[in-house]
């Protein structure tokens, strides 16, 4: 099982702003409530002992209720590989753990073509299995979308291509119910059985909410997902300017109500279930009216939102790997870089989004490659080093003498490949060997790598079983899809 590497050496708040901002969440959910067009979150609440406005559909949420829900959330759980312990992950605040892509992104680099195109289902397989072989990529997601297939169905075509192409932990959508019930009984099919997936949960389910302070019909799947067992990723996601406030602090306090109002819905579901924050603090660019993924306001939000989860004791997961380059280049290399680092030291236990490329539209198979190398630096940064008598070496300084080499030296030999960092795909040659190598860009050199993966990779092996109750559950899944179409034309 993966422990994940420890983070939390940063903080950019300090404990009385961080209480003050959850007083004030607190405060917004007490006197100013969350809106739900759903009739079923309103019953679920009333029940519980909220109040209830039937003519508003207005819940407001009792600042106790959200201290109870705070307690019963479980500070620590494995999600787990499907079949493979060794990709099981220890989710608790300050380990740090790194995934491939985010949720169906419309559009794949193509790098033959130099431009970004519809993708396949075919590129959804292949980029899944470059996922898979990664070493220092955690949890998989999708970098692309099965767009050859018709829109109702997609999300099925590509849960059934990472089902087959990895065994790494991934995030299905949790949408409206019959959607939701249609996917759940994909994955419970993958995992070997609905009691399987209860009993070990190789996804989490994200929910996303409407900002400001609303949930959705759409979001009623949530019910489903708890109940068959799969940890809750919820992900209210506003943008400073324009569906949240035009301040950092601002937009950090109306993440945070939100984010707190669905840990609350998720323990009156289900005491005690496992639930991942997904605060997303993300910022509208006045400019292009995009949301940006690699603005320095976004990574503070973020910060402030680890130190947030920290304060409740529960595992957080946010934007790491994704920017607003366009091609994997040195753009796009340094966003993702620098919100990978400053995640990880932060303490993000899961980040998301390597890989993608142009605010999340489109993801690039080379990218992921080059992310995955600044995860294995980064690991290292977190690792940091040990402080004995045996590392600071005192009597091998003075052994090497004044002027002396320490290349010979035992001590050396003894600890020279545990300390010092070795690239996997960064190249250190000097510029003769580098010329001699073909003087690639590192772009060339990742898509090389991507090759060379896909030269050998195939599907994950599955039981018998399991890959007849997999075809048997997509197919139905296809099948009720194409009704529901039916009904509504």
């Amino acid at each position: 099982m993966k422990t994940g590497a420890r983070g939390g050496l940063l903080n950019i708040l300090s404990d009385d702003d961080v209480e003050r901002i959850y007083q004030a969440s607190l405060k917004l959910l007490e006197e100013h409530g969350v809106r739900s067009e759903s009739d079923l979150f309103l019953d679920i609440f009333e029940k519980a002992g909220a109040r209830v406005d039937r003519d508003s559909r207005i819940i407001y949420v009792a600042s106790d209720m959200v201290e109870a829900a705070i307690q019963s959330a479980p500070s620590s759980f494995v999600l787990h590989g499907r079949r493979d312990p060794d990709m099981d992950m220890l989710l608790e605040v300050d380990r740090v753990y790194y995934g491939m892509g985010g949720t169906s992104e419309p559009f794949f680099w193509d790098y033959d073509q130099w431009q970004s195109r519809q993708p396949t289902k075919e590129d959804m397989i292949t980029s899944t299995r470059v996922g898979q072989a990664l070493r220092h990529i955690d949890f998989v997601q999708t970098l692309c979308m099965s767009g050859d297939k018709p829109t109702n169905q997609i999300f099925l075509h590509d849960f059934d291509a990472i089902f087959r192409n990895t065994t790494k932990p991934t995030v299905i959508n949790v949408m409206e119910r019959a959607f939701t019930q249609r996917l759940l009984a994909l994955t419970a099919a993958a995992q070997g059985g609905e009691d399987e997936l209860r009993e070990r949960p190789s996804v989490l389910g994200i929910v996303t909410p409407v900002s400001p302070m609303e949930i959705a019909i759409m979001n009623e799947g949530m019910v489903d997902a708890v109940e068959a067992g799969v940890p809750i990723l919820y992900s209210p996601g506003p943008m400073m300017g324009a569906t949240g406030p035009a301040t950092v602090a601002g937009t950090v306090m109306q993440t945070n109500a939100e984010v707190l109002f669905g840990l609350v819905l998720t323990q009156i579901i289900k005491p005690g279930a496992p639930v991942v924050l997904k605060p997303d603090t993300d910022v509208f660019d006045m400019k292009t009216t995009q949301c940006t993924y690699g603005s320095p306001e976004q990574d503070l939000g973020k910060l402030a939102m680890v130190q947030l989860a920290r304060r409740y004791n529960i595992p957080v997961y946010g934007l790491g790997g994704g920017c607003e380059g366009k091609v994997p280049d040195a753009e796009a290399g340094v966003e993702a870089g620098l919100t990978m680092l400053l995640n990880g030291l932060a303490g993000m236990t899961m980040s998301q989004s390597l890989g993608t490329l142009s605010w999340g539209l489109y993801g690039s198979q080379e990218m992921v490659v080059i992310c995955d190398e600044i995860v294995h630096h980064v690991k290292r940064i977190l690792a940091g080093f040990a402080v004995t008598d045996e590392t600071l070496a005192g009597d091998v300084i003075k052994e090497a003498g004044h002027g002396g080499s320490f290349l010979q030296a035992d001590h050396t030999v003894r600890h020279f490949r545990q300390e010092l960092f070795f690239p996997n795909l960064f190249r250190r040659q000097t510029i003769e060997q580098w010329l001699d190598s073909g003087g690639k860009m590192i772009h060339q050199v990742a898509h090389d790598r991507v090759v060379a993966i896909l030269e050998t990779a195939g599907p994950v092996e599955l039981p018998a079983s399991v890959d007849r109750e997999l075809e048997r559950a997509l197919h139905q899944g296809l099948e009720e899809a194409a009704q529901a179409t039916s009904s509504k034309e």
